[in-house]
């Protein structure tokens, strides 16, 4: 092929020989402004209007100022943007939707103060009538989008310097009467229904701080037969929520700290993650299980000695998971009965992640839940900070359960099972140059009979009053000491990156 032909091959324009309908599907795929934005350019001007993919996001429209929107004092919406998604939801010629996502900050507070108040002013009034209008509109593009058979439906109302749950979006009831809805992502608004949800098709339900009103959730799931995915990420108003699905496959719970007692019921249930209060969950019937997730946001207080007898329970009913992720307030607990010889639950995992910010106190904990995993293959730890001074919180355990740490693993005189029989790799990510943790590492290497390869991902900072770039010299002999470390396992290989 000549050089010209070449030159002509290079410069053809072959996407605007594609058929409409796959420039369309393509001009789906862009963010809807983008999409609009092809109006420009012959071949596309006249097909945007045909797109299944609407997406509107306030914060990403041009030229809108999140700042000057948030410190308003009263309803004060972009028009450039409402105008915008005017516009689109006009044109749009496309017999059916995919897709339509809404994030937009959106608040009833003007609304909220006049009931709690009593009263009316002219100022008032106007905010009132701005607010009911703007929800009203609301309501109609979401209206819009249902009525072409729509399958994903996204909105978040939140507002940003709001925190005020009954000032949510009123979710209008319409929308949990949607049997095409395959997936329905809610944030920031509130729900209050009082019949059951027509939901047939919905496989995918979130819902992240979203006001729940009385017994709207057991409404709401009694109307969704094929649901597989579920989260609720710190919702409100719920006074006892009963979360019983027969076709259930994920769930992630975000628990508030008041938070009443949460009881899940899902015998098909293969993946649970739960984060914040998890002491309120009632957790029966999960025997398929087989991924857990368990992360406890509060600081671990070790001052007031207690058996952790709720969490022990709450364990107890997912010890049959293969794969098991703890957060640093649980390697603390294990620490405590470890310490104090109270027991701790078993668990047929072969995967363990631990995510710690590490402190000496986690040693008997890590023991303790090696020797409570005996069939333990993969582990991994992550150390998301490192502190070589006990906490505040642990000086009323000092003396009578104080121990060296730069002797602890060189006291474990016993064998643990999934070192001897089982664990084949291990991952250690972070702040993995201290001493705590490289003593910890190289027990591992000495003890691990069956280990075929441990990676280490090295933080190269420390933290002291802030970062400091570890000198090359410290990190090499930290490789030479792990590499030259005595070894169980003749095959075992040890990999830096």
């Amino acid at each position: 092929m000549s050089a010209r032909q070449r030159s002509c091959n290079f410069n053809e324009d072959r996407i605007s020989g594609l058929p409409d309908a796959i420039l369309i599907h393509i001009l789906s795929l862009l963010p809807t402004i983008e999409s609009v934005n092809t109006i420009l350019i012959r071949r596309f001007n006249h097909l945007w209007p045909f797109i299944h993919k609407l997406t509107f996001d306030q914060c990403m429209f041009p030229g809108h100022n999140c700042v000057y929107y948030s410190q308003a004092n009263r309803p004060d919406y972009d028009e450039r943007f409402l105008n915008f998604v005017r516009h689109v939801l006009l044109l749009n010629k496309s017999p059916t939707l995919y897709k339509f996502s809404l994030d937009f900050h959106f608040s009833l507070s003007h609304s909220i103060r006049q009931r709690v108040s009593n009263r009316t002013d002219r100022w008032q009034y106007d905010c009132l009538r701005s607010e009911k209008r703007m929800a009203n509109e609301i309501g109609t593009w979401i209206q819009f989008a249902l009525n072409k058979n729509l399958k994903v439906l996204d909105l978040s109302f939140s507002a940003h310097g709001t925190f005020e749950p009954q000032a949510y979006y009123d979710l209008p009831n319409f929308v949990l009467s949607s049997p095409h809805l395959v997936e329905l992502r809610l944030a920031y608004c509130k729900i209050n229904t009082k019949k059951k949800s027509d939901l047939k098709a919905l496989t995918t339900f979130s819902l992240d701080n979203v006001m729940l009103m009385d017994q709207s959730m057991d409404y709401i799931l009694s109307g969704c037969p094929v649901l597989e995915e579920l989260t609720l990420w710190f919702c409100y108003g719920h006074r006892r929520l009963v979360l019983v699905n027969s076709n259930l496959k994920t769930l992630v719970l975000g628990i508030r700290w008041f938070g009443t007692r949460i009881h899940v019921s899902a015998p098909t249930l293969l993946s649970l993650e739960m984060s914040g209060t998890v002491e309120v969950l009632d957790i029966t019937n999960v025997a398929s299980i087989v991924e857990v997730s368990v992360n406890r946001m509060e600081k671990y207080d070790f001052k007031e000695y207690k058996d952790y007898q709720e969490m022990r329970i709450l364990l107890q009913t997912i010890t049959g998971a293969k794969s098991l992720k703890l957060c640093s307030w649980f390697a603390l607990v294990f620490s405590s009965w470890q310490l104090t010889n109270l027991p701790a639950p078993t668990f047929s995992c072969k995967a363990l992640n631990l995510q710690l910010d590490f402190v000496k106190w986690h040693l008997p904990g890590i023991l303790n839940l090696l020797k409570h995993c005996p069939c333990l293959e993969n582990l991994i730890i992550e150390i998301t900070a490192y502190y070589d001074y006990p906490s505040r919180n642990a000086t009323s355990w000092i003396h009578p359960y104080d121990f060296d740490g730069d002797e602890f693993w060189n006291m474990v005189d016993t064998p643990v099972q999934c070192l001897t029989h089982h664990l084949k790799t291990v991952e250690v990510a972070g702040f993995v140059m201290e001493k705590h943790v490289i003593h910890f590492v190289e027990y591992l290497l000495r003890s691990s009979m069956v280990l075929e390869e441990m990676v280490i991902f090295a933080e190269k900072q420390t933290w002291i009053y802030g970062p400091i770039t570890l000198m090359s010299g410290k990190v090499q002999e930290f490789e030479e000491r792990l590499i030259n470390a005595p070894k169980a396992s003749a095959s075992a290989a040890v990999v830096f990156y």
